[in-house]
């Protein structure tokens, strides 16, 4: 009699197995951000291993749930669950044969858990400035594309500059075009608004597009901007026409636009000798000088200096 019943007994277990009916799954409780239960809530599993196998089931007016009878899965079961607007919140659990895991879902930790998962992710962001510094450069554009296409927008001008930067350390002026382009389009009014018209100003000058060079010259002046070369070449144009009076003052502002402008000194000297200034010509040569000293041409102005000395008045 007992042998007939521990047969009957193993059949029956067999059986269930075979059929599912085991004690096999999930079981838990959905909490919401205050530590209350939350009814009706969607609890998703999803196979690993075959994403077809998708179950799901809702908690109860307590906030629990219990799901007997999932298949076996190879790499186990990824269980979300999403809370009203909170942001849906995934857990992955591996269920073994005959066994019921308690898997519990309280956002008052998992979302912070979440948040903190989501930090400590790379920031392409910060990733393609790190590589600007490193100098490089392509692989700055790459992170840097890849911030662009993230849903998070906070770097966005940041990378941008980054990604023009980096196109101009390479000489790839017409991408470096694009982006600026592009930047201004979206931040218009921004802190970088005068350098960067400037920028798209020389790029267009470089490419002999002359009306796109003098319309954002225009908007860089209208923004305060300076263009130090252009005083400069106004001067030479006058003093090589033979107009060296109307030079001086071009000279003189081109220097006031940029004082390191060592050739500005030396055409400016070259205007005053014609008007007869001869201490002014001896002072912007040595300054010249000074701030050239190896210059190709720089016996030419020595020999200049010495020749004028006599004839300053003392």
């Amino acid at each position: 009699m007992k042998k007939n019943c521990l047969i009957a007994f193993f059949l029956l277990m067999v059986s269930m197995f075979s059929f599912g009916q085991l004690s096999k799954g999930i079981k838990g409780k959905v909490l919401d951000r205050d530590g209350k239960p939350v009814p009706d809530c969607v609890v998703k599993m999803v196979d690993k291993s075959n994403s077809q196998n998708k179950y799901e089931i809702k908690t109860d007016k307590d906030g629990m749930y219990v799901y007997a009878g999932l298949p076996y899965s190879s790499e186990g079961y990824l269980v979300s669950v999403q809370v009203g607007d909170l942001p849906e919140v995934q857990k992955l659990i591996k269920v073994k044969t005959l066994e019921m895991v308690e898997l519990n879902f309280d956002m008052r930790k998992d979302l912070v858990m979440k948040e903190e998962v989501k930090e400590s992710k790379p920031n392409p962001a910060a990733e393609a400035q790190e590589l600007f510094k490193n100098e490089d450069y392509q692989g700055a554009i790459l992170k840097a594309d890849e911030a662009l296409k993230g849903e998070d927008k906070t770097y966005e001008a940041t990378v941008l500059l980054i990604k023009a930067r980096s196109f101009e350390k390479l000489n790839k002026f017409d991408d470096e075009l694009e982006t600026y382009l592009k930047y201004l389009e979206l931040y218009p009014k921004s802190n970088n608004e005068k350098e960067i018209v400037g920028r798209i100003a020389d790029i267009y000058d470089q490419k002999g597009d002359k009306i796109n060079s003098e319309k954002y010259k225009k908007r860089f002046k209208e923004l305060g901007g300076t263009i130090t070369a252009e005083n400069y070449n106004e001067g030479v144009k006058r003093l090589n026409e033979g107009n060296a009076l109307e030079a001086i003052p071009f000279f003189k502002k081109a220097i006031e636009d940029d004082p390191n402008d060592a050739e500005a000194h030396r055409e400016l000297a070259r205007a005053l000798v014609q008007t007869g200034d001869y201490a002014g010509t001896i002072e912007q040569l040595k300054i010249y000088l000074k701030m050239k000293p190896d210059a190709e041409d720089a016996q030419i102005w020595k020999d200049a200096i010495k020749g004028l000395e006599p004839m300053v008045k003392k």
